[in-house]
C-alpha cells in the first residue's frame, strides 16, 4: 500500500510540475483547463490510491497543495502589482479546481458508501 500510494504521488508530482515546466498550463489558464483539469486528475488520483478514506483523499490532494503553496508563496513575491495579480490568480484556479474536486470525490464516496450499506 505505502509503494503504491508513493508511485503515484511521484508520478502526479513529475506529470504537474513537467506540465508547468513546459508552460502547457499557460496555455490552459487561458482557456479554463486550470478549472477542470486539476478536479479530474484528483479523481483519479483518488481512484488509484489505496488505504482508507483519508490517506486516498491525502494522496490525491497533496501534489497540488504544494504546488499551489508554493506557486503563491513564489507570486506573493513579486514586485509589480499587476504582475502579482496575475501570477496570485494564476495559482488560484487549481486550488479551486482542487476544492471543488475534493467534494465531488467526498461526496461520491460517501453516497457510494451509504447506497452499498442499505
Amino acid at each position: 500500500m505505502f509503494k503504491q500510494n508513493s508511485v503515484n504521488l511521484v508520478c502526479s508530482t513529475l506529470a504537474i510540475l513537467c506540465a508547468y515546466y513546459i508552460e502547457v498550463v499557460s496555455v490552459l489558464f487561458w482557456f479554463g483547463g486550470l478549472l477542470v483539469i486539476p478536479a479530474i486528475a484528483i479523481w483519479y488520483q483518488f481512484k488509484f490510491a489505496l488505504g482508507n478514506f483519508i490517506l486516498r483523499l491525502s494522496v490525491a490532494i497533496l501534489p497540488w497543495l504544494v504546488l499551489c503553496v508554493i506557486g503563491l508563496f513564489w507570486a506573493s513575491k513579486t514586485e509589480h502589482d499587476g504582475q502579482r495579480a496575475m501570477n496570485m490568480f494564476f495559482f488560484e484556479m487549481p486550488l479551486y479546481s482542487v476544492a471543488v474536486g475534493t467534494v465531488v470525490v467526498t461526496v461520491y464516496f460517501f453516497f457510494k458508501k451509504a447506497r452499498l450499506s442499505s
